[in-house]
């Protein structure tokens, strides 16, 4: 039977770095990926179009996958505060159908939710530990894992739950860490939260993970994120550091004083025991993941 591989959302941030390893790994016989605002880099792989407020189901049958990454969302916590039908129709509904389509014909799923489902009032949170999101895009996100929880009698399923994520887009869609990375070069002013914390992770050490739980045999909830508990503010401190350049462009503020659409949680930071047991994939520590994204 062919091993065929369907990548949702793969010119994101996340999904670029899948495709990148999904072509090295050769492993699949098709590697499939969706797009939407943003035109694909990478060829020898199949691009579908997609508009996820739209039913899917008609692309999912054509390309018959026996495994689905699922990265594809509306990911802005500020932007699904705005465009809350957007948010539940791209990040809920289309999920759901996949969900569906996935239980339904035996292919592996492996979906990616977020610290966000998580008030931040303990912090260091195992996989065990109480739900309860603040703002919409957690809403969407917990009420998918949720979803998988009812609907999936196959149990061939991961939900990994991500911290926050750090690295370069491979198709040049600027993110938090170009931003960061960029200010630093130039010596631009660039403002970080210094009272919220999460547990950090390298983009592509991320996505080596994912691989590997789309091929081994996990089932069930995985944290998957850093070792360490860190704000952005310090971690472009770190950043500043290991690449040789002056911090005084980074200035730390607090969340109070940052204006916001959507409620920001203060501690989202995660255990990842669990995936340090199951995973052969080594997690990198900050300084790691930084030291491999400029070959230090």
């Amino acid at each position: 039977m062919p091993q065929i591989l369907l990548i949702t959302g793969g010119t994101g941030n996340l999904g670029s770095h899948l495709v990148r390893i999904a072509l090295k790994s050769g492993k699949w016989d098709e590697v499939h990926s969706t797009y939407h605002a943003l035109n694909p880099n990478f060829h020898k792989i199949f691009w579908h179009f997609t508009d996820a407020r739209n039913s899917i189901l008609p692309m999912l049958t054509r390309i018959n996958p026996t495994c689905i990454i699922h990265t594809m969302a509306l990911s802005s916590p500020d932007e699904c505060e705005k465009r809350k039908l957007d948010a539940w129709q791209i990040n809920v509904k289309a999920t759901g159908e996949i969900i569906t389509y996935a239980n339904l014909n035996a292919v592996r799923f492996v979906y990616t939710s977020t610290d966000l489902v998580f008030d931040g009032e303990k912090g260091d949170y195992s996989e065990e530990d109480k739900t309860c999101p603040v703002n919409f895009y957690g809403d969407t996100k917990l009420e998918v894992e949720n979803d998988i929880l009812e609907k999936f009698t196959t149990a061939n399923y991961v939900t990994a739950r991500l911290g926050l994520l750090y690295g370069f887009n491979l198709n040049q869609r600027l993110n938090f860490f170009d931003t960061l990375y960029n200010g630093l070069r130039n010596q631009d002013s660039v403002t970080l939260f210094k009272d919220q914390f999460r547990s950090m992770m390298n983009i592509s050490n991320a996505a080596e993970c994912l691989m590997e739980l789309a091929s081994n045999t996990y089932q069930g909830m995985i944290h998957l994120a850093g070792p360490e508990r860190i704000s952005r503010y310090d971690f472009g401190l770190r950043l500043a550091h290991h690449l040789k350049l002056p911090d005084a462009a980074i200035v730390g503020i607090k969340t109070e004083e940052m204006q916001s659409l959507s409620k920001r949680p203060k501690d989202v930071s995660m255990n990842i025991s669990l995936a340090l047991k199951t995973l052969k994939t080594p997690i990198q520590s900050v300084d790691e993941g930084i030291r491999s994204i400029f070959c230090l």
